[in-house]
């Protein structure tokens, strides 16, 4: 095989949207987040998904910022962002437009991401890096889901949990069970 030039990447892409078309809508809510390059690799994935937007609470930081643009390639440009300083607010506020709103978390009474009854609009949850979804925007939360995990760690990066989760999103979401 040879590597593909960017005129047929890009039809490349455009055969498998028509193939596998989304089925739902995607946002991500960042609560407290550390790492700026975290939040640079999420803006990569909400472009690659078509996310909706990414709303920043808490300590999270936001652009302009040099890590998370270094990290983004400019993806901070191209997706829409929001910053609600309250998590429980953004919570509410997310409800209140439509969003399924669901944590990304290991938790008490959480499901396998695959198994869970996505909706046609949905917000992902995505907790600190050290502490996680905290326990009281758990409980303003729709669900909670986990990725299942075969090593021996008990997580992932954030940012890798929250691409394989969206995209199970968008090309499962909003079908009955």
């Amino acid at each position: 095989m040879l590597p593909l030039r960017k005129v047929e990447i890009r039809r490349l892409f455009e055969q498998a949207q028509r193939d596998y078309p989304p089925r739902a809508e995607v946002a991500f809510l960042l609560q407290s987040l550390d790492d700026p390059r975290n939040v640079g690799s999420l803006f990569r994935i909400a472009d690659a998904v078509g996310a909706r937007e990414i709303i920043f609470t808490g300590k999270t930081p936001v652009p302009p910022h040099d890590e998370i643009d270094r990290t983004s390639r400019g993806h901070d440009r191209r997706v829409p962002w929001r910053r609600l300083a309250e998590t429980n607010e953004a919570v509410a506020t997310l409800k209140a437009e439509g969003y399924q709103v669901v944590a990304l978390e290991t938790a008490q009474g959480t499901q396998p991401f695959l198994d869970f009854p996505w909706g046609d609009k949905v917000c992902l949850v995505l907790g600190n890096e050290a502490n996680g979804v905290y326990a009281a925007t758990l409980g303003q939360c729709d669900g909670a889901v986990f990725v299942p995990m075969y090593g021996k760690g008990p997580s992932m990066n954030v940012h890798v949990a929250a691409a394989l989760v969206a995209y199970q999103v968008i090309l499962r979401g909003g079908q009955p069970g």
